[in-house]
């Protein structure tokens, strides 16, 4: 239980992207973290983000990827691990999609906050400009601090995405709710770079993220479309959550 505790807390910050849809592609790395007598050597995952007039579909590159029909206002979490998807309509809480033997981390998430304050700072990153943001989370009294980079001033336009979509999928990377939510929301645009440090277990962890792509591209075939084999389920499985 300790070990899946700490898998849930990193996965926290290693997440928290027309005839040429919208493709953002994003570079994550994370430090080896050394803990509880196992060794995880250092990390790097790649996560797809493809926006398109009535879909969106992100591929995490942790085992988990998302396809959210805004036709129908259905969000997909899709789990490659255990070859199944769960079906949710926004707004979602995550605490509720949880296995029951993990009762007490969903009382943990639920108490969970968080706190976001502007920087004043601004930086150049691949060409964009972008506003400083710090973002805290405490969950379990394990501190989170997150380094944000975001914009609104993008070579393309996502102002429905960033208004309408993106906060849904936030609470969902961040298993956010409540409170928490809103002050997610004063992190005005796309997140273009974060640099996270968490004292997790009497160690600090850290990783950056980084976006490394932002254009506009012909999707590929049944991209935005279930895997036709994976089952449909009601919950995520203890499966789901080992590993990121």
């Amino acid at each position: 239980m300790k070990r899946l505790m700490m898998i849930i807390l990193l996965s926290i910050f290693l997440s928290t992207a027309l005839s040429a849809d919208v493709y953002i592609k994003t570079v994550t790395k994370a430090d080896p973290i050394n803990a509880m007598g196992q060794s995880i050597p250092a990390r790097e995952s790649i996560s797809e983000q493809w926006i398109g007039d009535d879909f969106y579909f992100v591929e995490t590159g942790t085992g988990l990827a998302y396809l959210y029909d805004f036709r129908q206002n259905l969000i997909y979490m899709i789990s490659h691990r255990t070859k199944s998807y769960l079906e949710l309509r926004p707004p979602v809480n995550y605490t509720s999609l949880l296995p029951p033997e993990l009762a007490p981390m969903a009382q943990a998430l639920e108490q969970m906050t968080i706190s976001v304050e502007p920087t004043g700072e601004t930086k150049i990153i691949n060409n964009i400009r972008c506003q400083g943001y710090r973002l805290q989370v405490t969950m379990m009294m394990y501190p989170v601090e997150i380094s944000i980079w975001a914009s609104t001033e993008l070579p393309v336009n996502l102002k429905y995405f960033l208004d309408k979509v993106w906060p849904e999928f936030a609470k969902l990377e961040l298993r956010a709710s409540g409170q928490a939510v809103a002050e997610l929301s004063k992190v005005k645009g796309l997140w273009i770079s974060q640099e996270s440090k968490a004292q997790i277990m009497g160690m600090e962890v850290k990783a950056r993220s980084e976006v490394v792509e932002i254009s506009k591209k012909t999707p590929p075939r049944g991209i935005y479309t279930l895997p036709q084999d994976y089952r449909k389920k009601d919950r995520l499985e203890m499966a789901d959550l080992q590993g990121f």
